[in-house]
């Protein structure tokens, strides 16, 4: 079957972008025709999807720098306008999780993963939506996750960040639908990421998400990166403050 090319003339960012579920959602949007600027931690790691998939330098913006800072923000934001001239959307993915009894977490743990996890998604989702709000048109997609509004054991930082995604999704949502913007969020289920192989020494653990999973599997980056295409593009656009569980049917029970 031909390629549809569905994101052809669409620019699209993508935190995060390195690893993972971003650097599946990179890889994809590139595949159906996308511009995009991406940005990570690592710059290696933009530097290995490049080297994989020979991007385009006219459809792609590559920059390293942390997205919970204001500063790095608003200069990615500028150069990737200044390249493209718009942006059409934003995938607000890169964040960070770690398990922990509650008891023991530190302050600054505290801290570090609400301001990767939710701050970024403030920072990027303004800067980006300047634009959108001027052209009257975008999609916002932020990756949250189903410990956002379920919960499990020693995951409660992960789980208040994921969480504060979730309403801050719905909340822009309604702010911003006069203005033809798309706001939604995707949660994932257990996923075979790179948090995976440490997890799975966990046996009674990985044994029970399988268990607890209707589909008896975790899921893969593409199953999350196909669900970010269909909310980027036009068979979504009667979509709004919705949270699209890729889950395997975890959150069905």
């Amino acid at each position: 079957m031909a390629k549809k090319y569905l994101l052809k003339n669409k620019v699209c960012i993508v935190t995060g972008a390195g690893k993972g579920i971003g650097r599946e959602i990179s890889r994809l949007f590139y595949e159906e025709g996308a511009s995009l600027a991406l940005i990570t931690r690592n710059q290696q790691d933009l530097k290995a999807l490049n080297d994989e998939l020979g991007f385009d330098d006219k459809r792609t913006l590559l920059y390293g720098g942390d997205v919970s800072d204001p500063a790095t923000v608003k200069r990615f934001i500028a150069k990737a306008i200044k390249k493209f001239g718009k942006i059409d959307v934003l995938v607000n993915n890169a964040g960070m999780r770690f398990r922990k009894p509650f008891l023991a977490i530190t302050s600054r743990e505290w801290d570090k993963v609400i301001v990767n996890n939710l701050k970024s998604v403030y920072l990027l989702s303004q800067e980006a939506g300047r634009n959108m709000v001027l052209n009257k048109n975008g999609k916002i997609i932020n990756i949250s996750s189903i410990i956002g509004t379920l919960g499990l054991p020693e995951l409660s930082v992960y789980g208040a960040s994921k969480g504060g995604v979730i309403a801050f999704t719905k909340c822009l949502a309604l702010e911003w639908a006069k203005y033809n913007i798309n706001v939604n969020a995707v949660a994932p289920g257990f996923c075979e990421t790179s948090y995976a192989e440490n997890f799975k020494k966990r046996k009674e653990l990985y044994r029970f998400t399988l268990e607890r999973t209707p589909q008896g599997k975790w899921g893969t980056p593409l199953d999350i990166a196909n669900a970010c295409l269909f909310l980027s593009t036009e068979a979504s656009r009667y979509i709004t403050g919705e949270i699209l569980n890729v889950d395997g049917g975890w959150s069905a029970w």
